[in-house]
C-alpha cells in the first residue's frame, strides 16, 4: 500500500508539473523605445511562463543571425549593447550566450543556463536585422512585435469569432477573465509603457453576484503577448503585493475602492469595453505599477517637475536662497506642499534639486505664527486660496535617497476630504549648502579633510570626469552598472546637490593613469563613493574609453547676472563687463586687458556657463561695449582657473591700467569642447640615455639654441656634448583637436630640418633641484604638430611636411622621439647626484585645455656621472 501511495504521488506531481518548453516553444520578439522599424528592438524571450531580456556580455554576430532567422528575417546586420532600445523588466533570462550560428532557435545556443546571470537591465541586447523576410514568413509593421511564434499565421483580416454568451454565472466564475484586444489607433495607447509591445491582456476580477458581459476574442491565436512584470515573476510580485497591501495608503485605497466598485458596477464594465492596446488592469492598482488611481497616488500620475524655495523669514547667503516656503510646478502650475506627513528625508530630496548637499531641521514656530497670523487677517489672500484643491499638493513621502521629488509617492488631494491640509500648513525647507558656496563672493576655504573625489575636465561648475584618490594615487572609475544614485553621491560629497545625468563612455573626456573603481552600486545614503560597493579594476579589463562622469544640480546663486559679454558676433564670445561696487554704487564697466590670460578667460566662461575659453583677447577695438559700461572698473586680475567667479580672483584694490580701456579692454571666446594634452610618462622612462654627441653633428641644433651657453665657448667642430636623451609621446585626451595659436601665413620654416614650426614654446624640459631649482633645462625652440599615431578608426588629420595643417587629433598622439634634433638636456655641466627631471607641455598656456593640471610630468633622476637612471616617472 505504501508503494503504491507513492506512485500516484509521484504520477499526480507529474501531471501537475508544466512541461519544459523545448528550443522550438521558447519564443522570441523584438522590443523597446526608439525602434525605427519592426526589424531592430530589444531582444526578449519567453521561457517557463515569463519574457526576459537577454544580457549583451559575449555577444557576437551569430547570435544576432540565430535571433533573426528565428523571427523571420533573413539575417542579422548588427547587435545594439548597453539597452540601447530601453531597459526592459523582470528577469533576464540568458547571459554569456554563443552561438555558432546554425541553431534554429536561442535556446540551442550555448550560455550560463537560464535566468543565472550578473547583468542589469543596463546591459539589454538589442539587435537590428536585414529588413527582408524569410521565404513563408509573413510581412510585420512597425505596430505589430514580430515573435518567432508561428503556431498561427499572423493574419491581416481575421474571421470573426463566435458571440460570448451575455451572462456568465457567477458560480462558475472563476479566477480571472483574460481579455485580448488587437487596436493599436486606441485612445488608451499613450498611457502604455512604451516598452511593451504586442496584444493587451486584459485581466479583470469577477463580480461575485453580478452579470458581466463576455469580451469578444478572436479565434485565431494572436502573436507575441506581452505578460507585465508582476505577473511574469510571481515571487517579487508577491513580496510587493503585501508591502503594498500592508501599508496604510494601500489600505486607505482598498477602503476607497470598495466603496466605488459598489457604487458603479456600470461604470467599470464600460471602461473595460473601451481597454486596447498593452494594458494590464489589475485590482488592487500598486503604486509601481505607474497607473493612476482616483487618489492620485501614484508617482505616474503626479510629477512634480520643478521646486523653488520663496524666502519669507530667511536671510540669504549674499544672494542664495537656502530656506524658504516650498512650491513644487505640477502640470506646468506652481503650487504648495501641505506639511502634513512632510519630514526630513523629504526635505533632503528637495535641497538635492536645487543644488544642495543636505537637508537640516529647525524650529519652524515662526513661521507658524506667521500663517496663524494671515489666516486671522481678513484681508489676507491666503484664507480664500487655501480653501482651492488646485493650492496644494496634500502629501509628499520621500524615502531620501531620490534624485527629484518626482520619484517620490505624491498625492493632490484626499478624497472626501473638503478641506486640504486641515490642520496644516506650507512645508518649510533649510539647505546646508556646500562649502564652496558658504563664502559667496570670496574665493572658497580649503578643506578641512583632503578631498578622496574630484570632477575633471568639466566645462561647467558641477561637471566632470570623476576620479577618486586611493593609497596617495588618483585614478578614475569604469562604468559598468554606473548610474544615478552613484553619481549623486558623488555630487553630495563634492557640496553639490544630486546628479542630473550620470555619464558614461568617457563623455567628459579620458583620464589617464589607474582605473581604481568598476561596477560602484550605492544606497543614496553614503557620505562619499568609497562606501558604496565596488569592484577592483584587473589590469587591462578596463579602459579609460570607459571612464564616468557626472553633471550635477549646482544652486542658484546669481553669479550669472555679474559678468556678460557685448559686442561679438556670437553669444559666446565678445568684450568682458563685469558689475562691481564703484564707490559704494554697483555699475557696470569693462576689465583692464593687462595680464589678461586664459585663466581669466576661463573663469568668465565658466561663470556665464559658456564652457571653456580658447581665446583670451587684449584687443577688443572689434567689439563694441555696451553704453553703461565705458569705464574700466577691475584691474590687476589673476585667476588660479578653479574660480566660480572672476569676482573671486586676487584683483587691484583701486583700478590701475595703463592700457586704457575700450578698445584695448580683455575679451574672451568661448567654446563648449576643448582639448587635453597628457604625457606618456612611461614611455619617457623607458627611452631615457646619455650620449656624447660630437659637435659637428650638432651644427643645427646650435642654430636653434638647444645647447647650453658653454658650447659657445668651445672649439668647433671638435669636441662633444653629453646630452640626456628621451623620447616624448603627447595624447590629445580630450573632445576637440588641439590646433596651435599662429596661422599658417605666421609659421617659420626651419632649414634644417626642413619644414614649417607652428608655436614656438611648445615644451619645457627642465632638469631641477630637489628644491626645485633649475641646474640645466632643454632649448628646443620650436615644435611641428602632427599626428604621428592614432587608433584604429580615426583617420591622421594633420602633417609637417609639405606645409600641412598641424594638430593633434582627438585620441591621437604626437612623437618626439629620442633620435631628433632638441630631444634631450644638455648635462655636460652638471654633476653627479640626484635630481628631479621635469617635462611641461604648454607651458605659457596659449592654447586652452579642459585641464591643465596634468600638463606636467616628474621622474626621479640619477645620473652618476657615466650613466643616468629615470624611475618614478608620473603626470599630474
Amino acid at each position: 500500500m505504501l508503494g503504491l501511495s507513492s506512485l500516484s504521488t509521484l504520477l499526480l506531481l507529474l501531471l501537475l508539473s508544466p512541461p519544459l518548453l523545448s528550443a522550438q516553444e521558447v519564443l522570441v520578439r523584438l522590443a523597446g523605445v526608439g525602434r525605427r522599424n519592426a526589424n531592430e528592438g530589444r531582444v526578449e524571450v519567453f521561457y517557463n511562463g515569463a519574457w526576459g531580456t537577454v544580457c549583451d556580455d559575449e555577444v557576437d554576430l551569430n547570435l544576432a543571425n540565430v535571433v533573426c532567422r528565428q523571427l523571420g528575417f533573413q539575417r542579422g546586420f548588427t547587435w545594439a549593447h548597453s539597452a540601447k532600445f530601453g531597459e526592459g523588466q523582470g528577469l533576464i533570462w540568458l547571459d554569456n550566450v554563443r552561438c555558432k550560428g546554425t541553431e534554429l532557435s536561442i535556446a540551442e545556443c550555448r550560455s550560463n543556463g537560464w535566468g543565472i546571470n550578473d547583468c542589469t537591465h543596463a546591459e539589454d541586447l538589442g539587435v537590428i536585422c536585414s529588413p527582408e523576410r524569410r521565404p513563408g514568413s509573413p510581412a510585420i509593421s512597425l505596430e505589430e512585435a514580430p515573435s518567432s511564434s508561428r503556431r498561427q499565421p499572423r493574419q491581416r483580416n481575421p474571421p470573426p469569432s463566435p458571440p460570448a454568451p451575455a451572462q456568465i454565472s457567477s458560480s462558475s466564475a472563476r479566477g480571472h477573465e483574460i481579455a485580448l484586444h488587437r487596436n493599436p489607433t486606441s485612445s488608451r495607447r499613450s498611457s502604455i509603457s512604451p516598452q511593451e509591445n504586442g496584444h493587451e491582456i486584459q485581466i479583470l476580477r469577477r463580480n461575485r453576484g453580478s452579470s458581466r458581459a463576455g469580451p469578444q476574442v478572436s479565434s485565431a491565436l494572436p502573436q507575441g503577448h506581452q505578460l507585465p512584470s508582476h505577473l511574469a515573476n510571481g515571487a517579487s510580485y508577491r513580496q510587493r503585493q503585501e508591502t503594498a497591501r500592508t501599508s496604510p495608503q494601500a489600505v486607505r485605497r482598498e477602503a476607497d475602492g470598495q466603496v466605488d466598485r459598489q457604487s458603479q458596477p456600470q461604470q467599470r464594465s464600460d471602461r473595460h469595453q473601451q481597454l486596447s492596446g498593452n494594458h494590464v488592469e489589475p485590482e488592487p492598482v500598486y503604486p509601481d505599477m505607474g497607473l493612476e488611481t482616483d487618489a492620485h497616488y501614484t508617482q505616474g500620475s503626479v510629477h512634480l517637475e520643478e521646486a523653488r524655495l520663496r524666502p519669507v523669514l530667511s536671510s540669504n547667503h549674499g544672494g542664495l536662497v537656502t530656506e524658504g516656503v516650498l512650491e513644487v510646478k505640477h502640470a506646468g502650475r506652481w503650487r504648495h506642499v501641505c506639511n502634513q506627513g512632510w519630514d526630513l528625508s523629504s526635505s533632503r530630496v528637495v535641497c538635492g534639486m536645487l543644488g544642495f548637499p543636505a537637508a537640516e531641521a529647525f524650529d519652524q514656530n515662526a513661521y507658524r505664527k506667521l500663517w496663524d497670523s494671515k489666516l486671522a487677517d481678513p484681508s489676507s489672500r491666503l484664507r480664500t486660496q487655501i480653501s482651492k484643491k488646485a493650492y496644494w499638493v496634500e502629501k509628499v513621502q520621500c524615502q531620501g535617497v531620490e534624485v527629484s521629488l518626482s520619484q517620490c509617492q505624491a498625492q493632490l488631494s484626499i478624497p472626501r476630504s473638503d478641506v486640504p491640509c486641515r490642520s496644516g500648513m506650507h512645508a518649510v525647507v533649510r539647505c546646508v549648502p556646500g562649502s564652496q558656496f558658504t563664502r559667496y563672493g570670496r574665493a572658497p576655504a580649503p578643506p578641512a579633510v583632503p578631498p578622496v573625489v574630484r570632477l575633471k575636465a568639466g566645462p561647467r561648475v558641477g561637471e566632470g570626469r570623476v576620479e577618486v584618490l586611493k593609497e596617495g594615487k588618483w585614478g578614475t572609475v569604469c562604468d559598468h552598472l554606473w548610474g544615478i544614485t552613484a553619481a549623486s553621491v558623488v555630487c553630495r560629497e563634492l557640496g553639490f546637490g544630486t546628479a542630473k545625468e550620470a555619464l558614461t563612455k568617457a563623455q567628459l573626456g579620458q583620464g589617464t593613469g589607474l582605473i581604481h573603481m568598476n561596477s560602484v552600486q550605492c544606497t543614496g545614503r553614503e557620505k562619499s563613493i568609497t562606501e558604496c560597493t565596488y569592484r577592483q579594476v584587473p589590469l587591462y579589463t578596463c579602459k579609460h574609453s570607459q571612464d564616468v562622469a557626472v553633471r550635477c544640480n549646482v544652486p542658484n546663486t546669481g553669479m550669472q547676472a555679474t559678468v556678460r559679454l557685448a559686442g561679438g558676433r556670437e553669444p559666446a564670445e565678445g568684450r568682458v563687463e563685469v558689475l562691481m561696487e564703484v564707490r559704494g554704487v554697483k555699475r557696470w564697466g569693462s576689465v583692464c586687458s593687462e595680464n589678461w590670460g586664459i585663466n581669466e578667460a576661463m573663469v568668465v566662461c565658466r561663470q556665464l556657463g559658456l564652457g571653456f575659453a580658447s581665446r583670451a583677447h587684449q584687443e577688443t577695438w572689434y567689439w563694441p561695449g555696451s553704453s553703461d559700461a565705458g569705464e574700466v572698473v577691475l584691474s590687476g586680475t589673476h585667476c588660479i582657473g578653479t574660480e566660480m567667479s572672476i569676482q573671486q580672483c586676487r584683483r587691484n584694490t583701486n583700478v590701475y591700467c595703463p592700457r586704457g580701456g575700450d578698445g584695448r579692454a580683455a575679451g574672451v571666446t568661448c567654446v563648449e569642447t576643448a582639448p587635453d594634452l597628457v604625457l606618456d610618462a612611461q614611455l619617457v622612462q623607458e627611452t631615457a640615455y646619455l650620449e656624447d654627441r660630437p659637435l659637428h653633428l650638432l651644427t643645427c641644433a646650435n642654430e636653434e639654441n638647444c645647447l647650453s651657453s658653454s658650447a659657445a665657448r668651445m672649439n668647433w667642430p671638435y669636441g662633444h656634448r653629453r646630452l640626456l636623451r628621451f623620447s616624448s609621446r603627447i595624447m590629445n585626451l580630450g573632445r576637440a583637436d588641439f590646433r596651435p595659436r599662429a596661422t599658417r601665413e605666421s609659421w617659420t620654416w626651419h632649414q634644417c630640418h626642413r619644414h614649417y614650426h607652428s608655436i614656438e614654446v611648445f615644451t619645457h624640459y627642465d632638469l631641477l633641484t630637489f628644491n626645485g631649482t633649475k641646474v640645466a633645462e632643454g632649448h628646443k625652440a620650436s615644435f611641428c604638430l602632427e599626428d604621428t599615431y592614432c587608433p584604429d578608426g580615426i583617420h591622421k588629420r594633420y602633417a609637417c611636411y609639405n606645409m600641412g595643417q598641424q594638430g593633434i587629433s582627438v585620441g591621437c598622439w604626437d612623437t618626439y622621439r629620442h633620435d631628433i634634433d632638441c630631444q634631450w638636456i644638455d648635462i655636460t655641466d652638471i654633476r653627479p647626484g640626484e635630481y628631479i627631471f621635469q617635462v611641461e607641455v604648454n607651458p605659457s598656456l596659449d592654447m586652452a585645455e579642459s585641464d591643465f593640471q596634468n600638463n606636467v610630468m616628474r621622474c626621479r633622476c640619477k645620473y652618476d656621472g657615466a650613466r643616468v637612471y629615470m624611475f618614478g616617472c608620473h603626470a599630474g
